[in-house]
């Protein structure tokens, strides 16, 4: 769904040559940045231009090495250059969910799901190649140093044996020396001899004491800022724990944001990059439904980068992303973490689908089509969701994850109301952490104002769907709603219990399969003046339907 919005407004200065006397070592204006939102023709399926030679061969590198020696292009010491194999470029094509898992599991790689080599011509959310099945997991580009172990036992294509100058040891002592431009001509050379030069970016010529010369383009170090908008809140604010990467070629840096949502990847480039997020953590990768990894292609320029994501199925990604970060690396709730690892032993997986249904977690899922957590943009009216309610349901289903990694085999046989119950209450735990103004509604205005689920209020005895009830919230909260709200009506649940921690009732769900059986554990450990008539009284509203 689309082009990124916004005019990049660079500021670009440059070297001298390596002919000229006096080198001029302007820095870029690092407060000339590009502002980009999402649009409509930033999202769906990638597109790339059709594959050109590569640049970075070993045959292709030699020959535009012999280029500018043949023609005296070159005012440098050659015998710097060494070609010779530093990289080789793989696509990985794991067979299964398993090896899939595997594969991903390995964080020393940095993994593409589309060619590194192919100009981008549609930015997109996701990239399927059109060689493989709906079941298929994507095939997974990479470009690792020569040397490195690969994992075991999935298959790959060498693609290349690949040159890379500016990712060489032997020539990392010459980067800021006069030699430093041979390197970059090499690689202009190569790009132009295989047809993979950028006319925009071609050095600008100018004037000094009567000689002609062109500036070499300074280093530059990608950075920028990644917010994104609460509809709920009513902000725009920094998404912490993205990962952003700058990528050109094989050269590829990535660097996590921070709390205020600014990164910046720690290394030096000397053109433009293709700025881009992957929605992914090593716990947990948010996918473009079925079809596999989720991103955000941005920008190709030169200068800081900053994306305000306000719309579209990025917007969702970014508010499940923020939900599942609380929930792995920012707890303050104390409950214990979502599992590390999904069922099948990769990472867990969310996929979010730009359709209406009711999300879900299912932990055999990946054993079929995956993925373990499935988040939908609308509702089953196909009203859309707010942020608030992505938020919440984020939380609820990797509540279930987290349920079910405490003992499985209780999980699986486990009554729904103990489920979900338990999945509402740690869900509200962190909701009313971030959305302290509608968490009041949440605990006292009850019938009138009580928040939806999917379109039905949960605070209530009586209703259809039963099993979602709000006792975890009763135990914790001090508000009796029959007697405060309720006014004797017995829609209304008799609380007289409060002072439980979150923590201490997801320590008594360890094990406990029925209502009854977790009420019974929470009696061992009471908070003071609580007595067994008080929980027995508060878990008698929630009886299991006949």
């Amino acid at each position: 769904m689309g082009l990124i919005l916004g005019l990049a407004v660079l500021s670009i200065t440059f070297f001298n040559s390596c002919n000229d006397v006096e080198k001029l070592q302007p820095t870029l204006d690092q407060s000339v940045i590009s502002s980009s939102v999402t649009s409509e023709t930033s999202e769906g399926l990638m597109e790339f231009a059709p594959q050109t030679p590569n640049p970075y061969t070993i045959l292709n590198m030699q020959i535009a090495l012999d280029s500018l020696i043949a023609n005296n292009e070159l005012n440098c010491d050659v015998s710097k250059f060494n070609i010779r194999v530093t990289h080789k470029y793989i696509k990985f094509k794991p067979q299964d969910s398993i090896q899939f898992g595997q594969l991903i599991q390995d964080t020393t790689l940095i993994l593409f799901d589309y060619p590194m080599d192919r100009k981008l011509t549609k930015a997109g959310t996701y990239y399927k190649d059109p060689s493989l099945t709906e079941e298929q997991p994507n095939f997974q580009w990479t470009c690792v140093p020569v040397g490195k172990v690969l994992p075991s036992g999935i298959p790959y294509d060498l693609l290349a044996d690949l040159y890379l100058p500016e990712e060489d040891s032997q020539l990392v002592q010459y980067y800021e020396t006069a030699f430093d431009e041979c390197i970059t001509k090499l690689i202009e050379t190569s790009l132009k001899l295989t047809g993979n030069w950028d006319t925009t970016e071609n050095r600008t010529t100018v004037t000094s004491g009567g000689y002609q010369y062109k500036k070499l383009p300074t280093k530059w170090t990608p950075a920028g800022r990644i917010r994104l908008s609460d509809d709920v809140l009513n902000n725009t604010t920094g998404l912490r724990g993205v990962k952003a990467r700058a990528h050109r070629w094989f050269e590829v840096r990535e660097q996590l944001t921070d709390v205020n949502g600014d990164f910046n990847v720690g290394h030096q480039f000397r053109y433009d990059v293709n700025y881009s997020i992957k929605w992914e953590r090593n716990n947990y990768n948010i996918r473009s439904g079925r079809h596999g990894q989720a991103y955000f292609n941005g920008p190709k320029q030169k200068g800081n980068w900053n994306l305000d994501i306000l719309n579209g199925v990025s917007w969702h990604y970014g508010q499940v992303h923020r939900g599942a970060f609380e929930y792995y690396y920012n707890n303050q709730t104390g409950l214990r973490s979502p599992p590390t690892i999904g069922f099948l032993g990769s990472r867990l997986s969310i996929g979010v689908f730009d359709d209406c249904d009711r999300a879900n977690y299912r932990h055999w899922q990946r054993l079929w089509l995956g993925p373990e957590i499935r988040m939908y943009t609308k509702r089953p009216n196909c009203a859309a969701r707010n942020s608030q309610e992505q938020f919440r349901t984020i939380i609820h289903e990797l509540a279930h994850a987290s349920h079910f990694n405490i003992s499985h085999w209780h999980f699986r046989n486990s009554a729904n109301m103990v489920q979900e119950s338990w999945a509402l209450g740690a869900a509200w735990a962190f909701e009313r952490l971030r959305y302290p103004a509608d968490v009041i509604n949440f605990q006292n205005l009850r019938l009138q104002n009580a928040p939806l689920i999917d379109g039905v209020r949960f605070d209530v005895v009586n209703w259809g769907e039963r099993q979602y009830t709000p006792v975890v919230i009763d135990l914790v909260d001090n508000d009796n709603q029959r007697a405060t709200w309720g006014f004797g009506n017995t829609d209304f649940p008799i609380d007289n219990v409060s002072g439980y921690s979150i923590r201490n009732i997801e320590d008594a769900l360890v094990q406990k399969r029925t209502m009854d059986a977790w009420r019974d554990q929470l009696k061992t450990n009471k908070p003071n003046l609580v007595t067994d008539t008080q929980v027995d009284d508060l878990f008698n509203n929630y009886t299991p339907l006949q």
